[in-house]
């Protein structure tokens, strides 16, 4: 697998003096009474007391001194890092300590890029060109300029795309091995490359609300976000270790108030086939309702939707309905996880698993969403295992990892 470089700009004080530093000590503790397997652990660096430097560059070492693998995100685009995150197995109740070098100057490191994300253009050339971020008006129309119709983005398990359109679908591509493979197949696998076990997208949404998808609700239906003045797609992160994309909604003519302007986060990390998702308002909410959850699949689905937020659902189906012999019928699961607190009432029509959702006096609310595809050679093969496996994932959620930041 190619390795992925990450370069910062030098940093330097004045000649002859060495570039600004400092240690932290990072403990890690798992409260919870099962293992965690790539948990992230997340250092804001505006957090960190007496940072007065910016951080360019990093080294993450374990107890043993193992060098670890790390990322540093500019989140809000000012071109300085905000975040640091790196991954950790830990055991039940168990402890870690880790050595954090940050620093001003630069520094070159070689990591396997275990996460992937792109946006690219469907020109004429068939060049695909790559960009990484996409604002348009209310009266454009780019669904069909875009490769994948939006922002793709995997990890070695799955990988999720997000149209860049009114409805916001968010839709699902299944792996047999797990490995990346977006910049390779984008998101459309040909006839070849389904041959060599690459996967494909394994969901057709429609107009139903896919898996997780967040939209508007008008007391009797999912409302598509049309009367947005401004959207756009932005990918802040491309990996190694986690992918961010930002979903952009402004002036949404949405109800009888005021327009609402919204963004959408949308994190995947490496080792892991869920995706979390943060919606965040520039001003508290009042009053209004939206929706999300999970569709239906095929003609005899199974699934069912919980007031503690959790609902899921199995069927059998086709991805593309208009390329049925090109895309054969494939079997799916469907998760996702909405916090209670959230929760204003759940309902289940022909075609979904829906939650009304409540956020009133917030700016922010967050929920995870997930999948399943039967082809997963080490995934799963049933409605039961895979219900099953979703108590634990609304767990594991429920009992992050405790962080604690000491200065050497």
């Amino acid at each position: 697998m190619k390795k992925i470089f990450l370069f910062f700009p030098i940093f330097m004080i004045s000649l002859g003096v060495m570039a600004q530093e400092r240690y932290l000590t990072i403990d890690v503790e798992n409260n919870w009474d099962k293992k965690k397997t790539d948990e992230p652990v997340i250092i804001k660096l505006a957090e960190v007391k007496n940072l007065d430097f910016t951080v360019r560059s990093a080294k993450v070492t374990n107890a043993t001194g193992q060098e670890l693998a790390y990322q540093l995100d500019d989140m809000n685009g000012d071109m300085k890092a905000d975040e640091l995150i790196f991954l950790t197995d830990i055991a039940p109740h168990e402890k870690q300590s880790f050595t954090l070098l940050l620093s001003a100057e630069q520094q070159t490191r070689f990591f396997t890029p275990r996460v992937y994300a792109d946006i690219k253009l469907n020109d004429k050339k068939k060049l695909y060109p790559k960009i990484t971020a996409i604002e348009i008006p209310q009266e454009s129309y780019v669904y069909n300029d875009l490769y994948h119709h939006g922002a793709a983005f995997e990890s070695e398990l799955t990988a999720y795309r997000i149209y860049l359109d009114q409805r916001q679908n968010i839709d699902l591509y299944g792996k047999h091995y797990r490995r990346l493979e977006l910049d390779e197949t984008g998101f459309y696998s040909t006839p070849e490359l389904q041959k060599k076990k690459y996967g494909n997208d394994v969901l057709w949404a429609g107009n139903r609300i896919g898996c997780g998808s967040f939209k508007g609700w008008d007391g009797k239906s999912p409302v598509n976000l049309d009367s947005v003045k401004l959207r756009g797609q932005k990918i802040i992160a491309s990996g190694p270790l986690r992918t961010v994309i930002e979903v952009k909604d402004l002036g949404w003519k949405y109800g009888s108030g005021l327009p609402l302007n919204m963004k959408e986060y949308l994190i995947q990390y490496a080792g892991h086939r869920d995706c979390e998702i943060s919606i965040v308002f520039d001003a508290p909410l009042n009053g209004q309702r939206f929706c999300t959850g999970v569709q239906k699949v095929g003609e005899a689905p199974k699934g069912n939707i919980r007031k503690d937020g959790l609902a899921f659902s199995w069927g059998r189906d086709y991805p593309e309905m208009g390329m049925k012999e090109e895309y054969p019928p494939e079997t799916i699961g469907l998760g996702i996880y909405l916090p209670s607190k959230y929760i204003h009432t759940t309902i289940e029509d022909d075609s979904n698993f829906l939650f009304i959702v409540n956020a009133d006096g917030l700016q922010e609310l967050k929920y995870h969403i997930t999948f399943c595809a039967d082809k997963e050679k080490d995934g799963y093969h049933s409605s039961d295992t895979w219900f099953d496996s979703l108590e634990e994932w609304m767990q594991n959620i429920n009992h992050p990892v405790d962080i604690q930041i000491k200065k050497r």
